[in-house]
Protein backbone atom coordinates (compact mmCIF):
# COMPACT_ATOMS: atom_id res chain seq x y z
CA UNK A 1 0.00 0.00 0.00
CA UNK A 2 1.54 3.40 -0.94
CA UNK A 3 2.65 5.66 1.78
CA UNK A 4 4.35 8.65 0.27
CA UNK A 5 7.49 7.21 0.84
CA UNK A 6 6.95 7.11 4.71
CA UNK A 7 8.04 4.44 6.28
CA UNK A 8 5.26 3.49 8.44
CA UNK A 9 6.52 0.32 11.50
CA UNK A 10 3.37 -1.87 12.89
CA UNK A 11 4.40 -1.73 16.79
CA UNK A 12 4.30 -4.98 17.68
CA UNK A 13 1.61 -6.33 20.64
CA UNK A 14 2.68 -5.58 24.50
CA UNK A 15 1.82 -9.56 24.79
CA UNK A 16 4.69 -10.60 22.47
CA UNK A 17 7.27 -8.33 24.25
CA UNK A 18 5.81 -9.84 26.97
CA UNK A 19 5.92 -13.26 26.35
CA UNK A 20 9.83 -12.93 25.40
CA UNK A 21 10.47 -11.04 28.27
CA UNK A 22 9.12 -14.61 30.11
CA UNK A 23 11.23 -16.94 28.04
CA UNK A 24 14.35 -14.80 28.58
CA UNK A 25 14.21 -14.00 25.33
CA UNK A 26 14.07 -10.13 25.19
CA UNK A 27 16.40 -8.05 23.85
CA UNK A 28 17.44 -4.78 25.56
CA UNK A 29 15.04 -2.97 23.00
CA UNK A 30 11.99 -5.17 23.62
CA UNK A 31 12.83 -4.55 27.60
CA UNK A 32 12.41 -0.57 26.53
CA UNK A 33 9.34 -1.02 24.49
CA UNK A 34 7.75 -2.58 26.82
CA UNK A 35 8.53 0.05 29.61
CA UNK A 36 7.51 2.40 26.96
CA UNK A 37 4.42 0.49 25.88
CA UNK A 38 3.11 0.16 29.44
CA UNK A 39 3.43 4.03 30.05
CA UNK A 40 1.57 4.92 27.34
CA UNK A 41 -0.59 2.36 28.26
CA UNK A 42 -0.87 4.35 32.07
CA UNK A 43 -1.39 7.40 30.68
CA UNK A 44 -3.96 6.94 27.81
CA UNK A 45 -6.29 4.06 29.21
CA UNK A 46 -6.30 5.30 32.72
CA UNK A 47 -5.23 8.92 32.66
CA UNK A 48 -1.69 8.59 34.49
CA UNK A 49 -3.37 6.58 37.45
CA UNK A 50 -0.98 3.74 38.42
CA UNK A 51 -2.99 2.76 41.67
CA UNK A 52 -6.39 2.85 40.38
CA UNK A 53 -4.83 0.53 36.91
CA UNK A 54 -3.68 -2.02 39.44
CA UNK A 55 -6.38 -2.06 41.56
CA UNK A 56 -9.16 -2.28 38.70
CA UNK A 57 -6.57 -5.45 36.41
CA UNK A 58 -6.63 -6.74 40.16
CA UNK A 59 -10.02 -7.09 40.68
CA UNK A 60 -10.75 -8.38 37.43
CA UNK A 61 -8.31 -11.45 37.93
CA UNK A 62 -9.91 -11.53 41.19
CA UNK A 63 -13.58 -12.01 39.51
CA UNK A 64 -12.39 -13.58 36.30
CA UNK A 65 -10.38 -16.57 38.52
CA UNK A 66 -13.00 -17.05 41.37
CA UNK A 67 -12.08 -19.01 44.59
CA UNK A 68 -8.95 -20.68 43.08
CA UNK A 69 -7.24 -17.87 42.35
CA UNK A 70 -8.48 -16.11 45.89
CA UNK A 71 -6.84 -19.04 47.63
CA UNK A 72 -3.37 -18.01 46.04
CA UNK A 73 -1.10 -16.51 48.36
CA UNK A 74 -0.37 -12.72 47.95
CA UNK A 75 3.26 -12.66 46.99
CA UNK A 76 1.68 -14.96 43.39
CA UNK A 77 -1.37 -12.49 43.40
CA UNK A 78 0.73 -9.64 43.30
CA UNK A 79 2.95 -10.77 40.26
CA UNK A 80 -0.37 -12.43 38.32
CA UNK A 81 -1.29 -8.20 39.08
CA UNK A 82 2.08 -6.87 37.52
CA UNK A 83 2.45 -9.07 34.85
CA UNK A 84 -1.31 -9.20 34.01
CA UNK A 85 -1.25 -4.67 34.24
CA UNK A 86 2.32 -5.17 32.17
CA UNK A 87 0.27 -7.03 29.31
CA UNK A 88 -1.76 -3.53 28.67
CA UNK A 89 -5.07 -5.10 28.91
CA UNK A 90 -7.79 -2.97 27.10
CA UNK A 91 -9.68 -1.16 29.71
CA UNK A 92 -13.16 -1.37 27.77
CA UNK A 93 -12.67 -4.64 27.64
CA UNK A 94 -10.82 -5.71 31.26
CA UNK A 95 -12.81 -8.30 32.71
CA UNK A 96 -12.76 -10.21 29.47
CA UNK A 97 -8.64 -10.11 29.35
CA UNK A 98 -8.74 -10.88 32.57
CA UNK A 99 -10.96 -14.28 31.78
CA UNK A 100 -8.36 -15.18 28.49
CA UNK A 101 -5.59 -14.42 31.21
CA UNK A 102 -6.97 -16.82 34.02
CA UNK A 103 -6.74 -19.50 31.03
CA UNK A 104 -4.27 -18.60 29.42
CA UNK A 105 -2.17 -19.43 33.01
CA UNK A 106 -3.94 -22.30 33.60
CA UNK A 107 -2.46 -23.66 30.22
CA UNK A 108 0.60 -22.79 31.03
CA UNK A 109 1.64 -24.15 34.16
CA UNK A 110 -0.78 -22.67 36.48
CA UNK A 111 -0.99 -20.12 38.84
CA UNK A 112 1.84 -20.46 41.03
CA UNK A 113 3.68 -21.23 38.44
CA UNK A 114 4.17 -18.48 36.64
CA UNK A 115 4.11 -16.31 39.59
CA UNK A 116 7.47 -17.88 40.40
CA UNK A 117 9.05 -17.37 36.75
CA UNK A 118 7.29 -13.77 37.31
CA UNK A 119 9.17 -12.94 40.37
CA UNK A 120 12.58 -14.79 39.26
CA UNK A 121 12.37 -12.11 36.29
CA UNK A 122 12.04 -9.09 38.34
CA UNK A 123 14.89 -10.39 40.60
CA UNK A 124 12.31 -11.47 43.49
CA UNK A 125 12.66 -13.98 45.66
CA UNK A 126 10.73 -17.59 45.03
Amino acid sequence: MPNDGVMVRVREPQSAIVNRLLKGEASRDDATAAETNFLLWLRHEWDADGDRALADCARALDEAGGEEWRALPERDLSAHVWLFSFSCPRRDDLRGEAGKWVAAVQGNGGAHAIAQLVRRLRGQPE
